[in-house]
This record gives structure tokens, sequence and C-alpha cells, in this order.
């Protein structure tokens, strides 16, 4: 079996989580003795808005999230994503979430499909030695809520927190505090040994579909404070502590105007994981890329 690739998998960063995930699993097939070449490959594995292979048996089309944010040309960009479904012979939604909004928003049905999660290699990461920081590690936009994870830690800090909040990536809002650290963005190693010292990794986007840098944390041991909302709820069981928030109702919203959660209850989480630092949480096996990497075979299989 040869599998086509429609990003460059020799890059050493990926420009997104998309790529970087393509290029964790392809390299994973490599690994495994699997000829990853886009010359007449039997499957192409490709994301919205690339073109399908003329010359592959099966076109395989890897779905992430869709366009409900009023803010955006949500009728257009979700067009380009429909007409990538159309031409695909089968979808791989990343979770029940991501699939129920393509099923109940766009209405997309019909398809041969397979549900399968990103996943990351438990060897890619240091051994865990939690030091006294917090780490949010994000592409930031105003549904990612950095002003939430800032106003939670300073409360945090209030009740006695004594941790230090390191932000990575271009932040969306700033507040000055000497224990409050902005990196900018990281590379893959900086970022091993942050997740491998961070007493815990906080995500608290309004509905993320299967972020990487959530999964990165699980896989690397880094305990995670998420809400629970969106694809959070599938990946975060067992691996943290859940934030009550909003669910989506499959309609269009402002998405850069999330609902509020409880900063209290984040500020306690934050506190407890200082306290119990030294804890860890059972190995999730099922986002180990070897998983993943024989969950696509398998798929692929069955479609040829």
């Amino acid at each position: 079996m040869k599998i086509g690739f429609c990003v460059d998998i020799d890059k050493k960063d990926a420009s997104s989580g998309k790529s970087k995930f393509l290029i964790r699993l392809a390299k994973e097939m490599r690994n495994r003795g699997i000829k990853v070449d886009n010359k007449k490959p039997d499957v192409y594995v490709y994301m919205a808005g690339h073109k399908v292979s003329s010359k592959s048996k099966i076109n395989v089309l890897r779905l992430d999230g869709l366009i409900m944010n009023t803010r955006w040309d949500h009728k257009a960009k979700n067009r380009k994503i429909f007409k990538s479904i159309k031409q695909s012979d089968a979808i791989v939604y990343q979770g029940d979430f991501c699939k129920d909004s393509y099923v109940n928003f766009l209405g997309v049905s019909n398809k041969k499909n397979k549900i399968i999660p990103n996943g990351a290699s438990p060897e890619e990461f240091l051994h865990r030695n939690p030091k006294k920081y917090f780490l949010a590690n994000c592409k930031w936009r105003p549904h990612k809520r950095l002003k939430d994870i800032v106003k939670s830690y300073l409360i945090a800090l209030e009740k006695g927190l004594d941790a230090d909040l390191i932000i990575t990536g271009e932040p969306d809002y700033k507040y000055k505090h000497p224990r409050i650290k902005y990196l900018k963005w990281q590379n893959r190693e900086q970022i091993k040994k942050l997740l491998s010292e961070a007493i815990s990794s906080l995500h608290l986007t309004w509905l993320d579909w299967c972020p990487n840098a959530m999964v990165e944390a699980i896989v690397a041991g880094c305990p995670i404070i998420y809400t629970k909302s969106g694809g959070h709820i599938e990946l975060g069981e067992g691996s943290g502590i859940g934030i009550k928030d909003t669910q989506w109702e499959f309609n269009l919203i402002d998405l850069y105007d999330p609902p509020k959660i409880n900063r209290d209850k984040v500020a306690s989480a934050l506190l407890y994981m200082e306290k119990h630092k030294n804890e860890k949480y059972p190995v999730r096996n099922d986002l180990n890329i070897k998983n993943t990497c024989d969950r696509y075979i398998k798929f692929f299989k069955e479609l040829l």
C-alpha cells in the first residue's frame, strides 16, 4: 500500500496544527515500512481546500473545524469545505463532536467515514519534572480565552498560588505582571521542555475540535485544565480538571465573543494542580500515534 499526503512531510516545524498531525502520521507510516509517496498512491490524504489526487485510487479527506463564526464569510468558506467533501471518496473526522457538527450544521451525509482523533508519540516528549509554572500554549484568538486564563491566574495568585504563568505564541490579550511570562512562538524542542516542567497546561477555548496542543500535553503526561465544550470533552476526560462551559447548538454564532466561564473555578483548579503537581494521570493509549496510525491503516484497507 502506498500513501500520499497533501503536506510536505519532511518539514521540521509545520505551519499549522493540521499539518503537524499529518506529518506525524506520515512519519509513523514510514517507520512501519509503508511507502509514502504522492506518485500514484493507493490512498491520498488531504485537507479541505487542497486538491484531490487524480492518480490515487482513493482520496480521503481529513476534516477538522467548519466555519460557524458570523464575523467571517462563513458561506464562502463552507462552500469550499463542501466542495472538498463532495470530491472525496471517504472522510476522517477528528471526533464525535467534529462529525456531529458537519452533520447538523452543514448537512453532510452519505459519505463513508471514520472517527479517528489526532495522536502524538510519547517518545517525542521528556520525562515529567514539574517546576513552578503553568503553561498556556496556543495560536491565540478571542475564543481561545487568553484573557480568562490571565484573570483566573490572577485570582489564584490572590488566593496563595506560588507559580508563574508562561504564555507562548502571539497574545491577543496582554497584562503586565512580574509572574506572567510571554515567550512568543516556541520550536518543538522548547515545547517539549515546557510540557515536561509545567504543573499543568491550560486549554479554555470555547469550541475546539481536536487541538494538537491539548493532545500533545496529554500524551506528554502534562495534566490539563480544560473547558467542557466541543471536542475538549472527548479529549480531556481522565487527563485533568474540566471546567463547565456553554454547549454549541449547531447554529451561527459570534465565536469571537465567547460566553463567560467561571474564573473562580479555574483559579481553584490552578491551586489544586499546584498542590498535587506530582500526581500522575492514566496513560491515554488511544492518543498514541501508533494506535492512531493503526486505525488509519485499517480504514484505508477497508476502503481499498
